[in-house]
């Protein structure tokens, strides 16, 4: 019977760790799945448009240098002579700091969140109104020159007159753009929205810290010289900017400072000169003001300080009035859906961010009995290894460090990663990414184990061979270490699952979180999987350890 019980008992740990590893693969593709696929509900809220103000240029340029980081524009002779007679400015962009989404976010002042335009594998049109928009409704030109990528993400052609674009590809595109944003100037459009994307791409390519990006840069601070002498003409505003920057291997989409803070310079008539910081969501808003449109419908933000002047009063107030009665309408749908009264204290522009905080209490208080029910699961599986044989479980946890040194080791120390979507560089490198971790996370349990099995006979006066009595209990010493990681990570799961959740409705989740617990999931993907062969390890060892005494025959 008891040799029964412990040939049971290896049967269950496999068991209990196959489980693990195929729920939290089912688990990790619902959460990358929820937010890749993420439907902002902001976008029916059918919030009437602002009222036009009046344009304080003749013409506005908005230039959007993809992937430009802060310290390289400072090296670019155009901006920093724009700079000496303008507003020197940088920004915060939301997250994911990808290309899709701050772009929309640049052109509607609406964060992921609230425009639905959350990944660069968004598919069509984005959700929110933007400049283009609300241009075409208030009867004014507007011209883009860029990326095809536009068309398919703001229909362009249909709302606005002259645009150029060209797909974006591996050859250098801003001569070109600026060549036709030139010839297109002269038809005297009051808005020219112009998108260079080679910095980027260099980025991409060689990381933003390397000589290739900053002769790019130079050559792109060339190209936009020669823009900015052909349209400035006293009565043109330039507001040229970033959607992101890139981290120094290059790659974009988490929240380092590099990535998230882009320049913003701010240069015409009415321009204040000076210096500051603002968020990416005040661009639009600044734009449309300056352009004498309609602030966007569901911005959440207001005109940058550098454009408002004693003029603009009334267009100021255009663009606040469009953000309150768009963060009231928020407010009132997400109080609506928990059945909780908007908050009284919250003043315009806040209210949809306090009805989100009543939201994640309400929520979180929803999902804390599972969470604990979980996170007791994890430490009852535990137990029961250290209640079955305490040496099992000391060698089980010396394992477990062994693992996280090696896998954290590898993730942090050799590849130099960061709980971030930077690591990627580039979306078509997902997979191998994705992968690379796996397969690590297998070579780590393998460790573990190896350092489990190693430590356990010197836990014991007279360890036993893997043999007899004592081969089940050297077998299920491998599946009891990957046990033991498993309820480890399963810890975290349960605290990420407990604070966000894995299916937003209304707001994104911590990304940075979100990132570390997909992570998390693809490590139990891959131990739970690895268990499977833990116990040939474990045999191995348990037959050659030096500390093992072969019984007398």
């Amino acid at each position: 019977m008891a040799r029964l019980t412990r040939w049971g008992t290896l049967v269950a740990v496999l068991a209990v760790c196959v489980c693990a590893a195929l729920g939290a693969k089912s688990l990790a593709g619902v959460a990358w799945n929820s937010v890749v696929d993420y439907k902002s509900q902001y976008t029916a809220l059918g919030v009437p448009a602002a009222a036009h103000g009046s344009a304080e240029a003749s013409r506005t340029v908005l230039v959007i240098i993809d992937g430009l980081r802060v310290d390289a524009s400072r090296k670019m002779g155009t901006l920093n002579s724009l700079r000496s007679y303008g507003s020197d400015l940088v920004l915060k962009t939301p997250q994911p700091s990808l290309s899709y989404p701050n772009w929309t976010t640049l052109l509607s002042g609406a964060p992921p969140a609230v425009s639905g335009v959350v990944t660069n594998w968004h598919e069509g049109k984005a959700g929110a109104e933007t400049i283009f928009d609300t241009a075409k409704e208030a009867g004014v030109q507007s011209v883009f020159v860029g990326p095809e990528d536009f068309e398919a993400l703001y229909g362009i052609k249909a709302k606005t007159s002259n645009s150029f674009m060209r797909k974006w590809d591996e050859a250098y595109l801003t001569e070109t753009y600026v060549d036709e944003a030139i010839k297109r100037a002269a038809l005297q459009p009051t808005l020219l929205v112009i998108h260079l994307p080679d910095v980027d791409e260099a980025g991409h390519a060689f990381g933003g810290a390397s000589k290739q990006y900053a002769d790019t840069v130079a050559r792109v601070d060339t190209d936009l010289n020669r823009l900015v002498h052909e349209l400035s003409d006293g009565h043109t505003v330039f507001v040229i900017t970033a959607d992101h920057g890139h981290i120094d291997t290059g790659g974009h989409g988490g929240w380092e400072p590099v990535v998230t803070s882009v320049p913003c310079v701010v240069s015409g008539p009415g321009v204040m000169i000076g210096k500051g910081t603002a968020n990416q969501v005040d661009v639009a808003s600044s734009v449309a003001m300056l352009a004498g449109i309609g602030a966007p419908r569901m911005t959440t933000g207001t005109p940058l300080e550098a454009v408002i002047t004693s003029g603009s009063a009334e267009a100021l107030r255009d663009a606040q009035s469009a953000r309150d009665e768009f963060d009231l309408a928020a407010a009132q749908k997400i109080a609506a859906a928990i059945g909780q009264p908007v908050s009284a204290t919250a003043g315009p522009g806040e209210r949809r961010s306090a009805a989100l905080d009543t939201m994640l209490a309400f929520e979180r208080s929803a999902r804390l009995p599972f969470a604990v029910l979980g996170a007791m699961f994890c430490v009852v599986a535990v137990l029961a290894i250290g209640f079955a044989s305490w040496r099992a479980l000391a060698a089980a946890a010396a394992g477990g460090a062994a693992y996280y040194a090696v896998f954290l080791g590898l993730y942090l120390g050799v590849h130099g990663y960061k709980f971030s979507l930077s690591a990627f560089n580039s979306e078509d490198k997902i997979s191998a990414w994705m992968n690379g971790r796996l397969v690590e996370a297998a070579i780590a349990t393998v460790v573990a184990v190896l350092v489990a099995s190693i430590v356990y006979p010197m836990l014991r006066r007279s360890p036993k061979p893997a043999r007899g009595d004592y081969l089940a209990g050297w077998l299920t010493l491998g599946p009891a270490t990957a046990l033991v990681i498993l309820a480890t990570l399963g810890l975290q799961v349960a605290w990420f699952w407990w604070g966000w959740g894995v299916q937003p409705v209304w707001d994104l989740p911590n990304l940075a979180w979100g990132f570390k617990f997909d992570i998390d999931l693809l490590q139990a993907t891959a131990v739970g999987l690895v268990a499977v062969v833990t116990p040939l390890v474990s045999f191995v060892v348990g037959r050659y350890h030096p500390k093992v005494r072969t019984p007398a025959r």
